[in-house]
């Protein structure tokens, strides 16, 4: 079975002062959170699991009510433990062949059929690489000519490579692995990339690079100043 999964329990420090959680910010009358939930449901995935923390009572009051995605949505609140958590966390209720679908609901990418480019390529964890433009803000990977993951770089001042991963899936059991390098390694909740990459090193992964992509991230104000704009070209 196929599953979204969208960690939703960041602070948002980079955007605030809002007022609201930073995956409500509006772009052309939609929370942002909306974009990554309708490019799931375009790949036929049907149920998607929000990862939140107990705080953040307004995302999860709005998308449990308003929202035009309601009926999809699982909620998941816990404490805040970082992003690698927020991706992970349904692999405890689900079997080891399921896949997880994921992204980070403070982006819009284009195209809009990127998960469903990504449903066709095999492999336990494949990762979706946008041209954004600004790599050393991102984690960038690097792939072979096979397209398997060589390395991915967490937010280096000279990447090897101008893409950057904004959305993947993986399966369960990789998911559980994840987990298990993140003890190992004792990799802060944050490090997910870090954590993808040490998985990479032992195992086949794979990447696909999605031509003419457009991807930006309005977690910073410049770029949420953006948004209006970027979505108003793509949705000509």
């Amino acid at each position: 079975m196929k599953y979204g999964s969208i960690p939703a329990g960041g602070l948002g420090t980079r955007l605030q002062p809002l007022g609201f959680s930073k995956e409500l910010a509006p772009v052309a009358r939609r929370a942002v959170i909306e974009y990554l939930i309708e490019r799931l449901m375009l790949a036929g995935i049907e149920q998607i699991f929000i990862n939140t923390a107990e705080d953040k009572t307004d995302l999860i009051r709005y998308l449990a009510s308003k929202s035009p995605y309601k009926d999809h949505l699982v909620f998941f609140v816990r404490e805040r433990k970082g992003l690698l958590d927020g991706v992970v966390l349904p692999e405890q209720f689900l079997s080891e062949q399921d896949e997880l679908y994921f992204g980070l609901p403070d982006t819009i990418w284009y195209p809009k059929d990127g998960f469903a480019q990504l449903a066709s390529k095999k492999g336990d964890l494949v990762l979706g690489l946008f041209d954004t433009g600004t790599p050393e803000r991102f984690d960038s990977v690097v792939i072979d000519k096979n397209k398997q993951i060589k390395s991915i770089e967490v937010k280096v001042k000279y990447p090897q490579t101008k893409w950057t991963w904004a959305m993947g899936k993986m399966t369960v059991k990789v998911a559980r692995t994840l987990r298990t390098i993140e003890k190992q390694h004792q990799l802060g909740g944050g490090e997910f990339g870090r954590a993808m990459h040490l998985y990479a090193q032992d195992n086949p992964s794979y990447a696909l690079e999605l031509d003419g992509s457009s991807c930006l991230d309005i977690g910073v104000p410049e770029e949420y100043e953006k948004a209006e704009l970027f979505v108003k070209n793509h949705e000509k």
